[in-house]
């Protein structure tokens, strides 16, 4: 299988020891999984973890804690976007944060109706780009590491438009985007969007029997994007 990632170079890391935050909206706060429940310690808000459902960041949480002696904490809030991060950036990154790995962005692909005109594509695109690169200089600004993940593809039905928004963008959308965005700022980037593109069509398997729902991955493919992510981190 062939390397994913693009604007990142594995020696540049070294895991040992590092104090890691996870940030994200529900595929990294484990929606999906068999046991997903907000019962653990606050985030912000009313967002709390999940500490007992199965997912790709419990798993990898585990892992990097049991090997590398790491400590890795969970700040995804499900439902959110990339402008949730913007504003809440100061409650949920520490300035003692070595590394943030930031999944985020399948939430940006929707305008709510109750928002008022459905807005240009290329517009809609533009802004996220632009939180992006945005976000990037946030972490920049503190010499903070960064990795960002462009997530998991979605099912053509969750692709459609709902009852109440409207689907402006795609996750190959968010895949591109991410990609111009770290092509330009040259910050570190990981698409899981390919990788677990690959996987399913290496493995000959349907997207849908790795998603729980058309968009979060059930237990298997939970699983998948923990293998996934670890070759590309090269741990």
């Amino acid at each position: 299988m062939k390397d994913t990632y693009s604007n990142f170079d594995k020696n540049d890391f070294c895991f040992q020891g590092l104090k890691i935050k996870l940030l994200g909206d529900s595929i990294t706060h484990g929606v999906g999984d068999d046991g997903f429940c907000q019962n653990g310690a606050p985030i912000v808000g009313n967002f709390a973890r999940n500490p007992d459902g199965f997912c790709w960041a419990k798993l990898i949480k585990e892992y990097l804690e049991t090997k590398y002696g790491c400590q890795v904490t969970n700040n995804a809030c499900t439902g959110t976007t990339i402008e949730f991060i913007l504003k809440n950036f100061d409650a949920l990154v520490s300035d003692e944060d070595d590394l943030i790995l930031c999944t985020i962005g399948t939430n940006n692909r929707h305008q709510n109706k109750s928002t008022g005109q459905k807005q240009n594509r290329e517009e809609f695109a533009e802004a996220f780009c632009r939180n992006i690169l945005n976000l990037n200089e946030r972490f920049a600004e503190r010499n903070q590491k960064v990795i960002f993940v462009a997530n998991t593809p979605a099912s053509k039905q969750n692709e459609q438009d709902g009852d109440d928004y409207w689907r402006i963008l795609h996750m190959n959308d968010i895949n591109d985007i991410y990609k111009r965005a770290s092509a330009s700022a040259g910050f570190p980037l990981i698409s899981m969007y390919d990788a677990f593109t690959d996987y399913i069509k290496e493995n000959r398997i349907e997207l849908n029997s790795l998603l729980a729902d058309g968009l979060h991955p059930n237990d298997d493919g939970y699983k998948v994007m923990f293998g996934l992510l670890c070759r590309e981190l090269g741990i």
